[in-house]
């Protein structure tokens, strides 16, 4: 039987590599993925198992979609014939596998897919989100998004919607879906401050999408900015976690332990973003991580202040459930829990009654108020939605440290 740790974490790392290369040639991400899923089944029951597994698993799918193809007598001119592929494979993945997912990122975010769409279905394709995740991340039900989703690989399959980067004078009217694809995986991805896990794994693989992007767009504020953001973002994961596996809260973290080179590029972005010319959202978002990164070390004051500000002009901007939950907590730094409850209290609860960060900080709200019982509850709701395994240890451990009042 095939080694199911190397092919397991080859599907993880190559899985958006592989199903980008097949959508590109045949012209259809649902073909692309079916003809992957079935090479990773046909992988699994495989006794020798290959030096390559990634350029391995493309083969195979590739002549499993041209065998699909022709079994339905379906004709594509770019579809190659299958006779030079076998499943022996010696060629190396980087000679074998075309890097297209930029390509396939932009066509899962062509102006011919309602705009509702292009994001459910560029998380779907380009990051494997399922349903579910999709759904918790846009607030919409899982049963909508995967009507969404079929309908958008239907369109992509039948509107003769090229798979590759477009001409420049086209990224304007698909950049908004891009970025907020990257955004939605990145923030998937930061949910769980594991080191060496799955999201940590996702957040690598949208780092490098981002800088691919900026590299296609030099000098866009909007791609710099994000690009800022994550970076920031990315490099204080070292310091996330205790020795005992619990999360440690953004404040609290030690600076110096933050990853240098990280933040030497952050900052290279940041250093194009002119927060003052072109105030945005993902501008004023780069400007409060570069303020949180701007600690030298753990005694340094904490940035509430200036944070709170830049919340109040983000909700200028666009008044968000988020950015406002977010503001709750730089409220109740700066002036106290009950301010901070009133406002909390103010939120869309149908919003946000799905993230467990609304639940933490309702809890911690509530636990100064002398409401011991419902912080009690509400940090029971947030352990229960909760995926990362830092992040829950921390919530029981404030929740237990309640029950000893």
């Amino acid at each position: 039987m095939a080694n199911s740790v190397d092919l397991a974490e080859t599907v993880r790392a190559k899985r958006l590599r592989i199903v980008a290369a097949l959508s590109a040639r045949f012209g259809d991400v649902e073909l692309a993925e079916d003809a992957f899923a079935e090479a990773c089944v046909r992988a699994a029951a495989t006794r020798s198992p290959p030096q390559d597994w990634a350029a391995w698993l493309y083969a195979v799918a590739q002549r499993i979609a041209v065998d699909s193809l022709r079994h339905s007598r379906v004709v594509r001119a770019h579809a190659e014939p299958a006779a030079s592929f076998d499943e022996e494979v010696s060629v190396s993945e980087r000679s074998m596998i075309p890097d297209r997912r930029l390509a396939l990122f932009f066509a899962c975010c062509h102006p011919a897919i309602d705009i509702a769409s292009r994001v459910a279905l560029a998380l779907s394709t380009i990051c494997g989100f399922s349903a579910k995740q999709i759904s918790r991340a846009c607030l919409l039900s899982p049963a909508a998004v995967s009507q969404r989703l079929v309908r958008a690989k239907k369109k992509l399959a039948g509107s003769g919607i090229m798979f590759e980067i477009p001409d420049s004078r086209f990224f304007a009217e698909r950049l908004e879906a891009v970025l907020c694809t990257i955004e939605i995986a990145y923030s998937q991805a930061h949910a769980s401050s594991d080191p060496d896990g799955e999201q940590a794994l996702l957040a690598r693989q949208t780092l490098e999408l981002v800088d691919i992007l900026a590299t296609l767009m030099p000098g866009n504020a909007q791609v710099n900015a994000l690009a800022a953001a994550l970076w920031f973002s990315e490099a204080r994961r070292p310091a996330r976690r205790d020795a005992m596996g619990k999360m440690i809260p953004l404040e609290d973290q030690d600076p110096q332990l933050w990853d240098r080179s990280m933040l030497a590029r952050a900052r290279d972005y940041y250093g194009q973003v002119d927060t003052a010319q072109d105030a945005s959202l993902r501008t004023l978002q780069a400007d409060i991580q570069a303020l949180w990164c701007s600690r030298r070390r753990q005694s340094d004051p904490a940035p509430w202040n200036r944070v709170l500000a830049r919340y109040d002009r983000m909700i200028a901007i666009r008044d968000s459930a988020f950015i406002r939950l977010n503001r709750v907590v730089a409220i109740h730094k700066l002036q106290g829990a009950a301010a901070a409850l009133r406002e909390f209290e103010e939120l869309p609860c149908a919003a946000l009654e799905g993230s467990p960060a609304y639940h933490a900080v309702g809890a911690e709200l509530l636990s100064h108020t002398q409401s011991v019982r419902e912080a009690i509850q509400a940090y029971d709701t947030a352990i229960g939605l909760q995926e990362g395994s830092a992040e829950r240890a921390w919530l029981i451990a404030q929740r237990d440290a309640l029950t000893l009042r």
